[in-house]
């Protein structure tokens, strides 16, 4: 069980074959779009034109991008205490 009532999304769960050819990093966003798939901002559509990422990575199409996290390579933290301060 996830804390807080939280969900948990699998991708192979979608058991679609496109997605043993997505790279890792469109896997990131098609997770991040099934997760905030709610119809409204992120649409059932978003999800199948990153899934069609091959032929759609040609075209000029938009797709939602709602991170959750941000991972920075910062061994320090000055860089990202300095972002905070200037906000």
């Amino acid at each position: 069980e996830l804390p807080q009532g939280g969900k948990f999304y699998s991708l192979p769960e979608l058991n679609d074959s496109r997605l043993e050819r997505l790279p890792y990093s469109i896997r990131i966003l098609l997770e991040s779009a099934v997760r905030n798939c709610d119809e409204f901002q992120v649409l059932s559509t978003d999800i199948e034109k990153i899934l069609n990422w091959e032929s759609t990575s040609k075209q000029d199409v938009e797709i939602p991008f709602k991170p959750a996290r941000v991972l920075l390579q910062d061994f320090t933290g000055v860089p990202a205490v300095v972002d905070l301060a200037g906000m």
